[in-house]
């Protein structure tokens, strides 16, 4: 009799732990937003090549969250209550035709070497990040994040090799912002580093975080 409750107790603390792991073991760390592992299906529609080359030289802008927004479709947003990051897309475009043109259209603060299929610029208020996705052939990843996003949710870890530290405190307006958020980051395992499309935001913890559904806009919408 004395076994059979014990088998019964074991059995209860493993369906908690369980019920747990589901409903109340994510930390998002306040990002907002669904959690999916399904398909984009049908990615947002967008201008052919020339059009999209066309406008970004003709924009007239000096605004970098104006030029984005006006020439790449909207793919995904990642909120929280300490900086907001949006995410567009291309298919029409590489890497360096991008990065160029941005940078053409309007010189960053800081641009980063291209290392390992990504690239980063710095723009008051905002960081431009460039990467291949690994997850869908072709596409160009353009997130626009802001100055309070980078720093109260990347990991510094992702702009090794593109960002010394000092760029990014001074970017930051920190005299120490590397090295503290690094040190959280291995503290915590659960800091940002950098978009995938299918919910693999974090660097290193076991929570994954989705940005909101808010897909589609920009240009070429409803073609």
């Amino acid at each position: 009799m004395l076994k059979d409750y014990a088998g019964i107790i074991v059995v209860g603390i493993i369906a908690f732990f369980l019920l747990f792991n589901v409903f109340g073991g994510n930390d998002q760390r306040g990002m907002s937003g669904s959690y999916t592992e399904d398909t984009y299906g049908e990615l947002p529609s967008e201008p052919d090549r020339s059009e999209i080359l066309n406008g970004l030289e003709n924009s007239g802008t000096n605004d970098i969250e104006s030029l984005v927004q006006n020439h790449f479709p909207l793919l995904d947003t990642v909120r929280s209550e300490q900086g907001i990051s949006r995410i567009y897309m291309t298919k029409q475009l590489t890497l360096t035709e991008v990065s160029d043109s941005l940078t053409s259209a309007i010189p960053p603060e800081e641009i980063s070497e291209r290392q390992e299929n990504k690239q980063a610029l710095i723009y008051p208020d905002h960081f431009v990040i460039l990467q291949e996705s690994t997850e869908e052939p072709g596409v160009i990843t353009i997130e626009l994040a802001s100055d309070d996003f980078v720093r109260n949710h990347y990991s510094p870890g992702f702009f090794s090799g593109l960002f010394l530290g000092s760029i990014l405190n001074r970017s930051l307006g920190s005299n120490d912002w590397y090295e503290r958020r690094r040190a959280n980051c291995q503290q915590t395992g659960n800091c940002y580093g950098g978009y995938g499309m299918y919910g693999n935001y974090n660097s290193g913890g076991t929570t994954s975080m989705r940005g909101s559904s808010n897909r589609g806009g920009g240009p070429g919408t409803g073609k």
